[in-house]
């Protein structure tokens, strides 16, 4: 199944260490997440994982679609206070797997 890297980004007035709005959403939600990841069809492979200082988390998924993800933000609630980055993701062997059918390196 496809691998998907998810970053969620806010800013520090956005962030539940500072927002009550968003912490209560949080406290809320956070437990809910594994129920509806899995009504999606979503594997979370690591995390959530929270990059505190940064103000943003990290996820790594399997899913058959980006959209199922971008789904999954939705019916969340995270895309409330949150930027979402969803990027494809390969294991770098496969990546790597790929040389041959690229064209010749530039440099």
């Amino acid at each position: 199944m496809p691998q998907y890297v998810v970053r969620l980004v806010h800013t520090a007035d956005q962030c539940p260490m500072s927002n009550s709005k968003t912490r209560a959403r949080l406290v809320a939600g956070a437990p809910e997440l594994p129920k509806l990841a899995q009504k999606l069809g979503i594997k979370f492979v690591a995390g959530p994982l929270a990059l505190m200082t940064e103000h943003e988390s990290l996820t790594v998924v399997e899913a058959e679609k980006i959209e199922t993800i971008e789904e999954f933000i939705v019916q969340s609630g995270m895309i409330q206070w949150n930027t979402a980055k969803i990027s494809p993701a390969r294991p770098l062997a496969d990546a790597m797997s790929h040389f041959d059918q690229s064209p010749p390196p530039l440099y």
